[in-house]
Protein backbone atom coordinates (compact mmCIF):
# COMPACT_ATOMS: atom_id res chain seq x y z
CA UNK A 1 0.00 0.00 0.00
CA UNK A 2 3.40 1.93 -0.04
CA UNK A 3 2.76 3.93 -3.08
CA UNK A 4 -0.34 5.81 -1.71
CA UNK A 5 0.74 8.18 0.61
CA UNK A 6 2.45 10.88 -0.52
CA UNK A 7 3.64 10.50 -4.56
CA UNK A 8 0.42 11.76 -5.63
CA UNK A 9 -0.42 14.48 -3.47
CA UNK A 10 3.14 16.49 -5.16
CA UNK A 11 0.90 17.15 -8.40
CA UNK A 12 -1.62 19.15 -5.80
CA UNK A 13 1.69 21.05 -4.13
CA UNK A 14 2.60 24.55 -5.74
CA UNK A 15 4.48 23.83 -8.51
CA UNK A 16 6.32 27.02 -8.55
CA UNK A 17 8.26 25.32 -5.59
CA UNK A 18 9.15 22.42 -7.19
CA UNK A 19 9.74 23.96 -10.21
CA UNK A 20 11.55 27.30 -9.76
CA UNK A 21 13.68 26.70 -6.59
CA UNK A 22 16.04 23.80 -7.05
CA UNK A 23 15.63 22.02 -3.65
CA UNK A 24 12.77 22.29 -0.61
CA UNK A 25 12.96 20.28 2.92
CA UNK A 26 10.91 20.70 5.92
CA UNK A 27 11.18 18.79 9.31
CA UNK A 28 9.49 17.82 12.22
CA UNK A 29 10.62 16.78 15.82
CA UNK A 30 8.30 16.18 19.11
CA UNK A 31 9.30 19.96 20.29
CA UNK A 32 8.48 21.22 16.65
CA UNK A 33 6.24 20.62 14.20
CA UNK A 34 6.21 22.14 10.68
CA UNK A 35 2.24 23.47 10.74
CA UNK A 36 0.88 25.50 8.31
CA UNK A 37 -1.75 24.43 5.78
CA UNK A 38 -1.55 20.31 4.69
CA UNK A 39 -2.33 18.49 1.62
CA UNK A 40 -5.24 16.04 2.27
CA UNK A 41 -3.73 12.55 0.59
CA UNK A 42 -7.00 10.98 -0.23
CA UNK A 43 -8.17 13.98 -2.79
CA UNK A 44 -4.73 13.62 -4.22
CA UNK A 45 -5.19 10.61 -4.74
CA UNK A 46 -8.21 10.96 -6.48
CA UNK A 47 -7.13 12.13 -9.62
CA UNK A 48 -8.17 10.15 -12.43
CA UNK A 49 -5.11 12.02 -14.69
CA UNK A 50 -3.78 8.71 -16.39
CA UNK A 51 -3.63 9.48 -19.78
CA UNK A 52 0.12 9.18 -21.21
CA UNK A 53 1.46 6.80 -18.91
CA UNK A 54 1.81 3.14 -18.71
CA UNK A 55 -0.58 1.51 -16.22
CA UNK A 56 -0.61 -1.74 -13.91
CA UNK A 57 -3.10 -3.71 -15.49
CA UNK A 58 -1.57 -7.13 -15.94
CA UNK A 59 0.88 -9.54 -14.28
CA UNK A 60 4.64 -9.18 -15.57
CA UNK A 61 7.65 -11.13 -15.35
CA UNK A 62 10.23 -9.12 -13.15
CA UNK A 63 13.66 -8.70 -13.80
CA UNK A 64 16.59 -8.20 -11.24
CA UNK A 65 18.43 -6.06 -11.04
CA UNK A 66 17.05 -3.94 -13.53
CA UNK A 67 13.41 -3.75 -11.34
CA UNK A 68 15.58 -2.01 -8.54
CA UNK A 69 15.83 0.90 -10.85
CA UNK A 70 13.39 3.61 -11.60
CA UNK A 71 9.92 2.71 -14.28
CA UNK A 72 9.69 6.46 -15.78
CA UNK A 73 6.46 5.57 -18.28
CA UNK A 74 4.67 5.30 -14.98
CA UNK A 75 3.22 8.32 -13.16
CA UNK A 76 4.74 7.44 -9.58
CA UNK A 77 7.35 5.23 -7.61
CA UNK A 78 8.62 4.58 -4.34
CA UNK A 79 11.83 2.94 -2.83
CA UNK A 80 10.29 2.26 1.02
CA UNK A 81 13.19 1.25 4.17
CA UNK A 82 11.90 0.76 7.36
CA UNK A 83 13.76 -0.97 10.57
CA UNK A 84 14.52 -2.00 14.19
CA UNK A 85 17.94 -0.98 15.32
CA UNK A 86 20.37 -1.82 18.77
CA UNK A 87 22.80 -0.23 20.13
CA UNK A 88 25.42 -2.73 21.95
CA UNK A 89 23.74 -1.18 25.39
CA UNK A 90 20.55 -2.48 23.86
CA UNK A 91 18.93 1.38 23.24
CA UNK A 92 16.63 1.24 20.23
CA UNK A 93 15.74 3.06 17.13
CA UNK A 94 13.22 3.16 14.40
CA UNK A 95 13.79 4.74 11.19
CA UNK A 96 12.26 5.59 7.91
CA UNK A 97 13.60 6.13 4.31
CA UNK A 98 11.81 6.75 1.57
CA UNK A 99 12.98 7.82 -2.17
CA UNK A 100 9.60 8.81 -4.12
CA UNK A 101 9.78 9.78 -8.07
CA UNK A 102 7.36 11.50 -9.87
CA UNK A 103 6.93 12.34 -13.13
CA UNK A 104 5.23 15.74 -14.14
CA UNK A 105 4.52 14.75 -17.74
CA UNK A 106 4.11 11.31 -19.47
CA UNK A 107 6.67 12.82 -22.20
CA UNK A 108 9.95 13.00 -22.18
CA UNK A 109 11.08 16.59 -22.38
CA UNK A 110 13.56 17.93 -24.86
CA UNK A 111 14.94 21.25 -23.71
CA UNK A 112 18.48 23.60 -24.16
CA UNK A 113 18.22 23.89 -20.55
CA UNK A 114 20.40 21.85 -18.28
CA UNK A 115 17.24 22.65 -15.44
CA UNK A 116 14.71 21.04 -18.02
CA UNK A 117 13.05 17.66 -16.47
CA UNK A 118 9.92 15.74 -16.63
CA UNK A 119 11.12 13.81 -13.20
CA UNK A 120 10.51 15.46 -9.26
CA UNK A 121 12.38 13.42 -6.83
CA UNK A 122 11.40 13.57 -2.77
CA UNK A 123 12.49 11.73 0.31
CA UNK A 124 11.33 11.30 3.71
CA UNK A 125 13.76 10.59 6.62
CA UNK A 126 12.14 10.01 10.30
CA UNK A 127 14.23 8.66 13.70
CA UNK A 128 12.41 7.24 16.22
CA UNK A 129 15.02 7.11 19.62
CA UNK A 130 12.24 4.75 21.52
CA UNK A 131 14.16 5.20 24.89
CA UNK A 132 13.92 8.69 25.00
CA UNK A 133 10.71 8.96 22.86
CA UNK A 134 12.07 11.32 20.53
CA UNK A 135 10.83 11.97 16.93
CA UNK A 136 12.57 13.48 13.78
CA UNK A 137 10.86 13.56 10.65
CA UNK A 138 12.67 15.61 7.49
CA UNK A 139 11.42 15.66 3.71
CA UNK A 140 12.96 16.97 0.82
CA UNK A 141 12.18 18.23 -3.18
CA UNK A 142 14.57 18.29 -5.93
CA UNK A 143 14.57 18.42 -9.13
CA UNK A 144 15.88 15.08 -11.79
CA UNK A 145 18.22 17.86 -12.85
CA UNK A 146 22.01 18.56 -12.59
CA UNK A 147 22.58 15.92 -9.94
CA UNK A 148 20.47 17.65 -7.31
CA UNK A 149 18.50 14.33 -7.81
CA UNK A 150 17.70 11.13 -9.60
CA UNK A 151 19.30 8.10 -10.58
CA UNK A 152 22.08 6.50 -11.92
CA UNK A 153 23.06 2.85 -12.98
CA UNK A 154 26.91 3.15 -12.29
CA UNK A 155 27.05 3.11 -9.78
CA UNK A 156 23.46 2.09 -8.62
CA UNK A 157 22.72 5.27 -6.82
CA UNK A 158 19.28 7.08 -6.28
CA UNK A 159 19.56 10.51 -4.39
CA UNK A 160 17.94 13.67 -3.30
CA UNK A 161 20.15 16.29 -2.47
CA UNK A 162 22.99 14.20 -0.46
CA UNK A 163 20.45 12.01 0.88
CA UNK A 164 20.86 8.57 -1.03
CA UNK A 165 20.55 5.04 -1.34
CA UNK A 166 23.51 3.42 -3.25
CA UNK A 167 24.82 -0.22 -4.38
CA UNK A 168 27.14 -1.81 -6.82
CA UNK A 169 27.61 -1.12 -10.70
CA UNK A 170 24.89 -3.76 -11.23
CA UNK A 171 22.47 -2.98 -8.56
CA UNK A 172 23.67 -5.54 -6.21
CA UNK A 173 23.28 -5.98 -2.67
CA UNK A 174 24.54 -4.66 -0.24
CA UNK A 175 23.32 -1.02 -0.64
CA UNK A 176 24.08 1.72 2.16
CA UNK A 177 21.46 4.46 3.17
CA UNK A 178 22.23 7.81 4.22
CA UNK A 179 20.28 10.88 5.35
CA UNK A 180 21.74 14.02 7.31
CA UNK A 181 19.73 16.94 8.44
CA UNK A 182 19.56 19.38 11.73
CA UNK A 183 21.99 16.99 13.53
CA UNK A 184 20.43 13.88 12.97
CA UNK A 185 21.95 11.69 10.74
CA UNK A 186 21.69 7.71 9.68
CA UNK A 187 24.69 5.53 8.02
CA UNK A 188 23.40 2.19 7.14
CA UNK A 189 24.79 -0.86 5.17
CA UNK A 190 21.46 -3.69 4.42
CA UNK A 191 21.80 -7.12 3.11
CA UNK A 192 18.62 -9.05 2.56
CA UNK A 193 18.54 -12.64 4.61
CA UNK A 194 15.57 -13.62 2.46
CA UNK A 195 14.23 -14.02 -1.11
CA UNK A 196 12.40 -10.94 -2.83
CA UNK A 197 8.25 -11.71 -2.28
CA UNK A 198 5.68 -10.58 -4.57
CA UNK A 199 2.38 -8.97 -3.51
CA UNK A 200 -0.34 -9.38 -4.91
CA UNK A 201 -1.00 -11.59 -7.92
CA UNK A 202 2.39 -12.29 -8.67
CA UNK A 203 3.40 -8.43 -7.72
CA UNK A 204 0.04 -7.07 -8.88
CA UNK A 205 -1.62 -5.52 -6.02
CA UNK A 206 -4.61 -4.56 -6.82
CA UNK A 207 -6.66 -1.68 -4.82
CA UNK A 208 -9.53 -1.60 -5.38
CA UNK A 209 -12.73 -4.53 -5.54
CA UNK A 210 -13.46 -3.61 -9.20
CA UNK A 211 -9.36 -4.35 -9.91
CA UNK A 212 -9.36 -0.74 -11.25
CA UNK A 213 -6.59 0.29 -9.44
CA UNK A 214 -3.19 -1.14 -8.86
CA UNK A 215 0.89 -1.04 -8.57
CA UNK A 216 3.71 -3.43 -9.07
CA UNK A 217 4.72 -4.52 -5.36
CA UNK A 218 7.39 -6.30 -3.96
CA UNK A 219 8.99 -6.08 -0.76
CA UNK A 220 12.20 -7.95 0.90
CA UNK A 221 11.38 -8.44 4.38
CA UNK A 222 13.81 -9.02 6.12
CA UNK A 223 17.30 -7.01 5.34
CA UNK A 224 20.69 -7.37 8.10
CA UNK A 225 21.47 -3.50 8.65
CA UNK A 226 24.67 -2.22 10.41
CA UNK A 227 26.22 1.60 10.49
CA UNK A 228 25.58 4.49 12.69
CA UNK A 229 22.70 6.48 13.60
CA UNK A 230 23.86 10.42 15.16
CA UNK A 231 21.82 12.57 17.00
CA UNK A 232 22.78 16.12 18.40
CA UNK A 233 26.17 15.04 18.63
CA UNK A 234 25.97 11.40 19.67
CA UNK A 235 27.25 8.44 17.49
CA UNK A 236 25.31 5.01 18.37
CA UNK A 237 26.86 1.92 16.24
CA UNK A 238 23.51 -0.08 15.29
CA UNK A 239 22.53 -3.35 14.03
CA UNK A 240 18.95 -4.91 13.36
CA UNK A 241 16.77 -5.69 10.63
CA UNK A 242 15.07 -3.43 8.15
CA UNK A 243 12.25 -3.65 5.38
CA UNK A 244 12.05 -2.38 1.77
CA UNK A 245 8.69 -2.08 -0.28
CA UNK A 246 8.99 -1.55 -3.85
CA UNK A 247 6.17 0.36 -5.83
CA UNK A 248 5.60 1.64 -8.95
CA UNK A 249 2.25 2.72 -10.57
CA UNK A 250 0.05 5.23 -12.42
CA UNK A 251 -4.01 4.27 -11.50
CA UNK A 252 -5.39 5.87 -8.04
CA UNK A 253 -7.23 5.40 -5.19
CA UNK A 254 -11.13 5.36 -5.39
CA UNK A 255 -13.00 8.40 -4.49
CA UNK A 256 -15.03 6.52 -1.89
CA UNK A 257 -11.87 5.17 -0.20
CA UNK A 258 -10.20 7.45 2.61
CA UNK A 259 -7.77 6.29 4.41
CA UNK A 260 -5.56 2.62 5.39
CA UNK A 261 -3.71 1.11 7.76
CA UNK A 262 -0.41 -0.92 6.78
CA UNK A 263 1.49 -2.97 9.07
CA UNK A 264 4.78 -4.51 8.94
CA UNK A 265 5.70 -7.15 11.09
CA UNK A 266 9.03 -9.29 11.92
CA UNK A 267 8.67 -11.71 14.50
CA UNK A 268 11.32 -13.25 16.47
CA UNK A 269 10.76 -16.24 15.31
CA UNK A 270 12.00 -15.29 11.42
CA UNK A 271 8.62 -14.89 10.19
CA UNK A 272 6.98 -11.51 8.57
CA UNK A 273 3.72 -10.35 7.98
CA UNK A 274 2.43 -7.34 5.94
CA UNK A 275 -1.48 -6.63 5.44
CA UNK A 276 -3.18 -3.19 4.64
CA UNK A 277 -6.58 -2.25 5.67
CA UNK A 278 -8.05 0.21 3.57
CA UNK A 279 -11.15 2.13 5.04
CA UNK A 280 -13.83 4.21 3.52
CA UNK A 281 -14.52 7.83 3.86
CA UNK A 282 -16.59 6.87 6.99
CA UNK A 283 -13.93 5.22 8.86
CA UNK A 284 -15.74 1.82 8.53
CA UNK A 285 -13.23 -1.35 6.35
CA UNK A 286 -13.13 -1.45 2.61
CA UNK A 287 -14.09 -4.92 1.30
CA UNK A 288 -10.61 -5.38 -0.74
CA UNK A 289 -7.55 -6.11 1.71
CA UNK A 290 -4.19 -8.24 1.21
CA UNK A 291 -0.81 -9.25 2.63
CA UNK A 292 1.51 -11.94 3.17
CA UNK A 293 3.06 -14.32 5.31
CA UNK A 294 6.42 -14.92 4.81
CA UNK A 295 8.02 -18.02 6.52
CA UNK A 296 11.43 -19.27 7.94
CA UNK A 297 12.48 -20.04 4.33
CA UNK A 298 10.77 -17.13 2.00
CA UNK A 299 7.29 -19.65 1.00
CA UNK A 300 4.61 -17.17 1.63
CA UNK A 301 1.11 -17.39 2.03
CA UNK A 302 -1.19 -14.46 0.71
CA UNK A 303 -3.59 -12.81 2.57
CA UNK A 304 -6.82 -11.50 1.66
CA UNK A 305 -9.88 -9.33 2.82
CA UNK A 306 -10.89 -10.81 6.32
CA UNK A 307 -7.88 -13.32 7.03
CA UNK A 308 -6.58 -11.13 9.61
CA UNK A 309 -9.43 -9.51 11.68
CA UNK A 310 -8.42 -6.27 13.27
CA UNK A 311 -9.54 -4.53 16.45
CA UNK A 312 -8.66 -1.29 17.95
CA UNK A 313 -7.92 -1.24 21.36
CA UNK A 314 -6.32 1.96 21.90
CA UNK A 315 -6.09 5.04 20.34
CA UNK A 316 -3.98 8.66 21.49
CA UNK A 317 -4.84 12.26 20.60
CA UNK A 318 -1.64 13.96 18.79
CA UNK A 319 -0.90 17.81 19.71
CA UNK A 320 -2.40 18.32 16.17
CA UNK A 321 -5.42 17.26 17.05
CA UNK A 322 -5.16 14.22 14.81
CA UNK A 323 -6.79 10.92 16.76
CA UNK A 324 -4.75 7.98 15.99
CA UNK A 325 -5.41 3.80 16.86
CA UNK A 326 -1.66 2.99 18.00
CA UNK A 327 -2.55 -0.34 20.27
CA UNK A 328 -4.29 -2.63 17.60
CA UNK A 329 -5.31 -6.96 18.06
CA UNK A 330 -4.59 -8.44 14.85
CA UNK A 331 -6.48 -12.23 14.73
CA UNK A 332 -4.27 -13.84 12.08
CA UNK A 333 -6.28 -16.40 10.91
CA UNK A 334 -4.07 -18.47 8.80
CA UNK A 335 -2.13 -18.76 11.64
CA UNK A 336 -4.50 -19.41 14.27
CA UNK A 337 -2.64 -16.68 16.42
CA UNK A 338 -3.66 -13.28 17.74
CA UNK A 339 -1.24 -10.69 17.82
CA UNK A 340 -1.02 -7.22 19.62
CA UNK A 341 0.57 -4.59 17.70
CA UNK A 342 1.62 -1.63 19.85
CA UNK A 343 3.16 1.90 19.04
CA UNK A 344 6.62 1.84 21.03
CA UNK A 345 5.94 5.15 22.00
CA UNK A 346 2.70 7.52 20.85
CA UNK A 347 4.59 10.59 18.92
CA UNK A 348 5.63 9.66 15.40
CA UNK A 349 3.57 11.82 13.71
CA UNK A 350 4.62 13.06 10.20
CA UNK A 351 3.86 16.54 10.24
CA UNK A 352 5.38 17.39 7.09
CA UNK A 353 3.86 18.79 3.46
CA UNK A 354 0.98 16.06 4.52
CA UNK A 355 0.29 14.71 7.58
CA UNK A 356 -0.19 10.79 8.71
CA UNK A 357 1.66 8.79 11.16
CA UNK A 358 4.64 5.90 11.08
CA UNK A 359 6.56 4.51 12.93
CA UNK A 360 7.95 1.50 15.39
CA UNK A 361 5.71 -1.00 17.06
CA UNK A 362 6.03 -3.58 19.69
CA UNK A 363 4.26 -6.97 18.87
CA UNK A 364 3.50 -9.36 21.53
CA UNK A 365 0.92 -12.97 21.80
CA UNK A 366 -2.52 -11.52 22.84
CA UNK A 367 -1.76 -14.62 25.87
CA UNK A 368 1.47 -12.61 27.21
CA UNK A 369 1.42 -8.95 26.64
CA UNK A 370 4.54 -8.64 29.04
CA UNK A 371 6.98 -9.92 26.32
CA UNK A 372 7.75 -8.77 22.99
CA UNK A 373 7.51 -11.37 20.16
CA UNK A 374 8.49 -9.03 17.37
CA UNK A 375 8.93 -5.31 16.08
CA UNK A 376 7.63 -3.83 12.96
CA UNK A 377 6.30 -0.04 11.51
CA UNK A 378 2.96 0.85 11.24
CA UNK A 379 1.19 3.91 8.76
CA UNK A 380 -1.91 4.99 9.33
CA UNK A 381 -3.14 7.73 6.80
CA UNK A 382 -6.96 9.49 6.50
CA UNK A 383 -7.49 10.39 10.56
CA UNK A 384 -7.47 13.83 9.63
Amino acid sequence: MRNSKILRLIYTLPLLVLIVFSSFFSGCSNERNSGGEKINIIEALSSSDTEGYSIADKVIDFSFPEDHGPHESFRNEWWYFTGNLYDDSGNRFGYQLTFFRIALSPLTITRASDWGTSQIYMAHFTLSDIQNEKFYCFERFNRDALGLAGFSEDPFKMNVGDWYMLGTGDGDFPWQLYASQNGVSLSLDVTPLKDIVFEGDNGLSYKSVDKTSASYYYSITRLATEGYMEIDGTRYEVSGNSWLDREWSTSTLNEEQGGWDWFSIQLNDNTEIVYFQLRYKDGSVYPYNEGLIVNDDSSTIKLGTGDIVLTVLDTWKSTTGVAYPLKWQAEVVPLGKTLIVEAAFNQQELDLSTRYWEGAVNIYDSQDVNTIIGTGYLEMTGYE
